[in-house]
């Protein structure tokens, strides 16, 4: 009798995990929410650090909360072409490899300059910040530069 007990839990066990439609399953309880940040050109700020510097835009999201924290997932995503058919995101961090050509020496040489751009980011209880670095660390040498306006979009899962 226990084997038959048994073998019908165990039968009623798999055939509860049978999906016949091969759909998703339904997550219950999951909330998300997505936060669009802009950051103009004029709003990063300079680390002036001794060495290795680099920009942050830092924000403050109350929504960041000790549950999000310790239990859901925080994804930020630069956007481009936002609010277009042409739309697209990529998500944090991202590493972009560039050359640029800068124009002809006196001598007729053709000048290039290669760098990679990184934008990354961190967070903490009702905070986020995004940082913007460029590796010839080329903004050291001139006080006048500044990185681009740039959009992201913060996914928060819990």
């Amino acid at each position: 009798m226990k084997k038959v007990f048994l073998l019908s839990l165990l039968a009623l066990t798999l055939f509860s995990c049978y999906n016949p439609k091969n759909e998703p399953f339904a997550m219950q309880y999951t909330h998300r929410k997505v936060i669009d940040l802009d950051v103009l050109s004029n709003e990063w700020r300079y680390s002036s650090q001794e060495n290795n510097n680099y920009f942050v835009a830092q924000f403050k999201i109350d929504d960041i909360n000790s549950d999000v924290y310790n239990n859901g997932i925080v994804q930020v995503y630069r956007e481009y072409d936002t609010g277009t058919n042409n739309a697209t995101q990529i998500l944090l961090p991202y590493v972009h490899h560039n050359e640029e050509y800068l124009g002809d020496d006196e001598n007729g040489n053709q000048i290039w300059t290669f760098y990679t751009e990184t934008v990354d980011c961190d967070y903490g209880y009702g905070l986020l910040n995004i940082y913007y670095t460029v590796s010839d660390f080329e903004y050291e040498l001139n006080n006048s530069y500044m990185p681009t306006d740039m959009h992201f979009r913060v996914v928060l899962l819990w």
